[in-house]
């Protein structure tokens, strides 16, 4: 099994032509075709530029609202349309004018996510785990109330065994504790 990175979209392409035994999707696939497993829900936070962040922080962090008039930096609809169209919506249900979208095929990468903000004019969403280390000038803070949950869900053709599926996540498992 050889691991890959592939967008939401590109993982349910390769599930359905048999070339992806399980993929980590930020949608739950809809009808009788796969099987899926809630792995992981993150509360999503934002980075701002650190001066930015200082300004707008209360004591449970930044409400969705204070954002109004940043522009946000984002990925393309392409990737994942359904966690897209869901996310989208609970922006723009705060007031936030979401701009132009991002241009399909790009991938939005850490370095890309950190550029954009650090100038004081955008914002970005990450999880509290945010893997990457954060420049002096960006900070990371929750947002107030948690309006944004992120899910990744384990999905795999409803043909395939859960015994099999189970032996991967097991692996799974094993490999995060090294």
């Amino acid at each position: 099994m050889q691991p890959r990175h592939l967008s939401t979209a590109d993982q349910l392409a390769a599930l359905r032509a048999g070339e992806l035994d399980v993929g980590f999707l930020r949608e739950r696939p809809v009808g009788p075709e796969f099987d899926a497993l809630l792995v992981v829900r993150e509360n999503l936070g934002v980075l701002l530029a650190t001066e930015q962040a200082a300004e707008l922080a209360g004591p449970d962090g930044v409400a969705l609202d204070a954002l109004v008039g940043l522009r946000w930096v984002g990925f393309p609809r392409s990737g994942s349309p359904v966690w897209f169209d869901e996310l989208t919506a609970i922006l723009r249900g705060h007031g936030l004018d979401l701009g132009p979208d991002a241009p399909e095929g790009q991938a939005l990468i850490a370095d890309v996510k950190l550029a954009g903000v650090r100038d004081g004019r955008a914002f970005t969403l990450a999880p509290s785990a945010w893997q990457q280390p954060l420049p002096d000038q960006v900070t990371w803070l929750p947002l107030v109330g948690h309006p944004l949950v992120r899910r990744t869900w384990a999905v795999w053709p409803a043909d395939a065994t859960r015994r099999d599926l189970g032996r991967f996540i097991a692996a799974l498992d094993r490999s995060a504790d090294r």
